[in-house]
């Protein structure tokens, strides 16, 4: 088995994180949806988006495939998509 470079593996445990915390945030946008607070979901939201476009970034860098990146958690990739559109918009 290949061995990772030190700057592999830093960007490994990063795209962990951040596709970790865009998995939160998403669960705090749903129990800010449940409050219907508006403001606070659109917060969670926004952190939820912005953290799964840095990991599939990170991914990309790190040569995963998209269905390795679904396999991780299959709505990064659609996350990163809506940040980007509306960061075009």
């Amino acid at each position: 088995m290949a061995k990772f470079t030190k700057k592999q593996m830093e960007t490994l445990v990063d795209f962990g994180y951040r596709s970790l915390m865009a998995q939160k945030f998403d669960g705090y946008g749903t129990e800010a949806m449940k409050k219907e607070d508006w403001d606070d979901f659109s917060k969670c939201m926004n952190a939820c988006y912005r953290n799964a476009d840095i990991a599939v970034k990170m991914a990309r860098e790190l040569g995963m495939t998209d269905k390795q990146i679904d396999d991780v958690c299959v709505s990064l990739l659609l996350w990163s998509k809506y940040y980007n559109e509306k960061a075009a918009a």
